[in-house]
């Protein structure tokens, strides 16, 4: 991919996400932040550069490796599979988490961060009649959005999202690093996500309106807030919050289901990415085909028994093609016939689940009418009772958002080890075949979070592993 934002910017700057590097590289031909970026042109190329880092292999990848631990995705049998990629896709659904399954989103996600970071300093420092009326604020709007959305898709991969009190948290750089702060702590878990909603409040009141699902607005940020204040396990907060964003009505359920899919300027999406523009669209689209849409990758038997029967699922399966593949099973979701590969990071379909949810674990509102008015929206049937609504929420989840950006992973965490054991069949065959399983079973919520990668912990003496890594 053209690295605009980085060709412009040039340098260790903003190019790496370790620490270490950045400081030591010595930008070529004296070119910096604050020389390259001098009006308003140049800062908008730099924001479309962060904007492209966004559609880099690693956020597809990152759909496949999150459905494979979560149980609901796996690699289909068949001749000559490239053995390092073998080895790796076998070992995901089993909680091995080698290094080549979550160093790629560690470096992509830090860099949108750190880049980020890096153009704000520089655009809060420019004089405001650089630039047309309102633009600037509007930016640094855009800025702070995607700042905080991708702090927030680190803490979820690599720290104790789950735990407010935990010192499991991220590293907060509110400026660029210097030679004085080479060597910083994990914050903790609490101030990480008071940073992520300082970032989104600020995106609320400054961002620009709606016009796209392909860029930051004050819709998304209130958006992706109603999810920060979920994964806190703030359950009230995001509740009001759902039902204020469903109540201002800026967005539309569309039936059928498959409209979502078909129609990339449909009246639900909310914030998305896709290759359409870029340079990367063949390459890309061919290798995500690929594993998806010809049937390298497939669904499990536990998700197969699940969506049996769903009208969903001639929108979330297919056959697979040719000689290798045949007739078995694989995603038709997360690859369009387009080529451009959307990316649906939030969709007004997760605030209604969401709300189930939360009103599932307050005890307030009725999540089978939020459930139903959600399935209503699509065309579908609604469901007439539910004995376990946590049980049906969880499995909405799996049917209605699977396969697009990691809800099955997290929605199976909050529902605890049993559920994991349940719809993942390969964590409970090792567990089962294991020396221990009682000790394997109770070490398993580890396993819940990424370990930091050693690149990072070895260049970075004040950065802690994640428990149960060491």
């Amino acid at each position: 991919m053209k690295k605009i934002f980085f060709l412009l910017i040039v340098g260790g700057l903003l190019y790496s996400c370790q620490l270490t590097d950045v400081l030591n590289q010595e930008p070529p031909h004296n070119l910096t932040p604050a020389n390259a970026i001098t009006d308003e042109k140049s800062a908008e190329t730099a924001l479309t550069g962060i904007y492209g880092e966004q559609i880099g292999y690693e956020s597809y990848m990152s759909i496949g490796n999150l459905a494979m631990t979560a149980g609901i995705l796996q690699r289909n049998n068949n001749p000559g599979v490239v053995v390092s990629i073998y080895y790796i896709e076998t070992r995901l659904p089993e909680l091995n988490l080698v290094s080549a399954a979550y160093l790629p989103f560690w470096n992509a996600f830090n860099t949108i961060v750190n880049s980020s970071t890096q153009l704000l300093a520089v655009v809060e420092r420019m004089n405001d009649q650089l630039f047309s009326a309102g633009r600037k604020t509007s930016m640094i709007g855009e800025i702070r959005f995607l700042r905080g959305m991708y702090l927030f898709e680190l803490l979820r991969m690599f720290g104790e999202y789950d735990k407010l009190d935990s010192q499991y948290g991220m590293i907060i750089r509110e400026t660029p690093p210097d030679a004085n702060d080479v060597y910083k702590a994990r914050s903790t878990v609490q101030q990480t996500y008071d940073f992520i909603l300082d970032d989104l409040d600020y995106a609320i009141a400054n961002a620009p309106d709606f016009t796209s699902s392909d860029y930051a607005s004050k819709m998304a940020a209130r958006a992706l807030k109603v999810k920060v204040l979920f994964y806190m396990g703030k359950y009230n907060e995001a509740l009001t919050a759902a039902n204020a964003f469903i109540n201002e009505g800026e967005r539309q359920l569309v039936a059928p289901y498959s409209a979502v899919f078909t129609d990339f300027s449909n009246s639900e999406l909310i914030y998305t990415r896709g290759f359409a523009g870029t340079d990367e669209v063949k390459y890309q689209a061919t290798r995500v085909q690929a594993y998806y849409n010809e049937g390298k990758w497939g669904p499990t038997e536990s998700f197969m028994g699940l969506v049996a029967g769903d009208p969903r699922e001639e929108v979330i399966l297919k056959d697979g093609v040719g000689q290798v593949f045949g007739s078995q099973k694989t995603i038709r979701k997360a690859a369009n016939q387009a080529g451009t590969m959307p990316i649906y990071f939030m969709r007004y379909s997760e605030i209604y689940m969401i709300k189930a949810e939360c009103e599932a674990r307050t005890g307030q509102g009725d999540p089978l009418a939020t459930l139903n008015a959600m399935r209503t929206g699509h065309g579908l049937a609604t469901i007439a009772s539910a004995d376990d609504i946590l049980s049906t929420i969880y499995n909405e989840w799996l049917l209605e958002m699977g396969f697009e950006n990691g809800h099955e992973w997290y929605a199976t965490w909050r529902m605890g080890v049993d559920q994991l054991l349940e719809t993942n069949q390969a964590v409970l065959k090792k567990m089962n075949t294991s020396a221990d399983p009682a000790l394997y079973k109770a070490n398993l919520p580890y396993n819940r979070i990424f370990p930091i990668p050693s690149d990072e912990t070895n260049a970075n003496k004040l950065m802690l592993q994640n428990p149960g890594y060491n």
